[in-house]
């Protein structure tokens, strides 16, 4: 069997500068040097080409992006002053809010209830429009016996 790439102790591929001066390894294998580009081009990968590099960052370059600027685009401070002095409304004022909150509520609440018994109402006079609401009209004996005729319904003693 031809002798291939070399590799390293855990069976990957050693890129071409790694072959010439091998450098110092961390615990997951990858290469300690804290910053600059990175041949990657041996690693199988689709999408990883001939000769692709990767720019690797040291880590205080990582930490440090992390820092926001005390200063805005115009060097004034980012936290300037608010022209009340005060960045959130006051508790009268927030108690004040609230109150009114609540009295447009049950305002509300109490216009639909005078709302929905105005409209329950029943009207005054119910005129006797039915057939045998007529005077004269023949009235006719219930089919249940529990009505009676007439004269209302049977009583049992």
């Amino acid at each position: 069997m031809a002798e291939g790439r070399k590799r390293d102790a855990h069976g990957r591929f050693v890129s071409g500068s790694a072959e010439e001066a091998p450098a110092e390894a961390s615990s997951d294998g990858a290469p300690s040097s804290g910053s600059g580009e990175v041949d990657i081009s041996d690693t199988v990968a689709p999408s990883v080409g001939p000769h692709t590099t990767f720019e690797k960052d040291s880590p205080e370059e990582r930490l440090a992006r992390h820092e926001q600027s005390d200063v805005d685009a115009m060097g004034l401070d980012k936290r300037r002053s608010v022209v009340g002095g005060s960045y959130s409304p006051s508790f009268a004022r927030q108690a004040t809010l609230y109150g009114i909150f609540i009295a447009v509520i049950v305002a509300l609440g109490i216009g639909f209830k005078l709302l929905a018994d105005k409209l329950d109402e029943p009207p005054k006079h119910i005129a006797a429009t039915a057939p045998w609401a007529q005077p004269g009209a023949p009235q006719k004996a219930s089919a249940n016996p529990d009505l009676g005729g007439p004269e209302g319904p049977i009583v049992s003693q």
